[in-house]
């Protein structure tokens, strides 16, 4: 009698730990059977800020913000710029717009950002942000326009 109440234990017992393990890797993207998935970054993810008007994405591409200049590494007001842009964007999904040039002589793409607020669930207009904070000037080079930040 005892065997049987034994193995009948034993068998319950597995069946609730195959059931907990299987709910561990249903629900857990740590044991995924995917690796991977659910944890890769969108591409357009702004990994590190090279400047006040330049940043990396996870793809890898390099954005310069479209009719924007801020000062040089060697510049005064050059790591308050960046830190400002760090503030709105890094590790953040960037949406990037295209304008009228695609990409400047060093083969960065010339984009409009905007970001969500995390406060308001608003756009932010990174360009736009920059030099209404004072942290860059209006940066024209022909043949844009730069008729979106008015």
């Amino acid at each position: 009698m005892k065997n049987k109440q034994l193995i009948r234990f034993t068998i319950f017992f597995a069946l609730v730990l195959i059931a907990l393990i299987s709910l561990i890797f249903i629900f857990s993207d740590n044991f995924s059977i995917n690796p991977g998935k659910g944890n890769e970054l969108p591409d357009n993810y702004v990994i590190n800020v090279i400047d006040g008007d330049t940043f990396q994405i996870n793809s890898g591409e390099i954005i310069r913000l479209l009719c924007v200049d801020t000062p040089e590494k060697s510049q005064e007001g050059h790591q308050e710029a960046k830190e400002f842009l760090e503030f709105l964007i890094l590790n953040k999904e960037a949406i990037l717009e295209h304008s009228i040039t695609d990409k400047d002589n060093y083969s960065r793409l010339l984009r409009y950002v905007y970001v969500n607020d995390s406060y308001s669930s608003e756009l932010l207009f990174v360009n736009r942000m920059i030099l209404n904070k004072g942290y860059g000037t209006l940066f024209i080079v022909p043949p844009e326009t730069c008729n979106e930040m008015n």
